[in-house]
């Protein structure tokens, strides 16, 4: 009988050992197994795909090309817009919260063509200066007065509508205001 578990003890203890051995070969082949799938992912990519390294060829690159696209002359066509009449605020958000209409009630806003503006509230001129406008549709607000702060905001235009959206350049992000064009200044009912 002691033989018998002997036996049975030398098995067991056989049989762990060749566990033992057999598991580093079992992870190096899942190893090398995983490796080949991410080779072959790799490997394939789509039709249209471009490596990075592949210079991009663009209209932008030919100066004769971007002289006739109306596209790059936009800040322009939008100064011509924007000088055209005044714009009275219609309302507006500020972070959360909402700028009712009689919150900005008598509030214009004038562009000129040689990169003026002025700003009031009814007959009151409240900040003029100067801005500059980008063919991308950012307008830049630069006041005369040295203790107001500049303002840049992007334009979104349509007709006689013009929606103003607060950038981060000079921290007026949270703002959003909605214009309309006006033929005059507005006057107190």
């Amino acid at each position: 009988m002691k033989s018998k578990i002997g036996i049975f003890i030398l098995f067991f203890i056989f049989s762990i050992s060749c566990r033992n051995e057999q598991k580093p070969l079992a992870d190096s082949k899942i190893k090398k197994s995983i490796a080949d799938s991410i080779a072959k992912v790799r490997a394939v990519q789509p039709v249209n795909a471009v490596r990075p390294d592949t210079a991009i060829k663009s209209a932008f690159d030919d100066p004769a090309a971007v002289a006739n696209n109306k596209y790059s002359h936009f800040d322009q066509i939008l100064l011509k817009d924007l000088s055209y009449r005044f714009w009275k605020y219609d309302a507006g958000i500020d972070g959360a919260v909402s700028i009712s209409p009689a919150q900005v009630q008598g509030k214009w806003l004038k562009f000129f063509d040689d990169g003026r503006f002025e700003q009031g509230v009814y007959n009151k001129l409240t900040a003029k200066g100067k801005f500059t406008v980008d063919n991308l549709g950012f307008i830049e607000f630069t006041p005369s007065e040295a203790k107001e702060k500049k303002s840049e905001y992007q334009a979104k235009f349509n007709n006689d509508m013009l929606i103003l959206v607060g950038t981060p350049k000079f921290q007026n992000n949270t703002l959003q205001y909605r214009l309309s064009r006006i033929l005059e200044r507005p006057k107190i009912q």
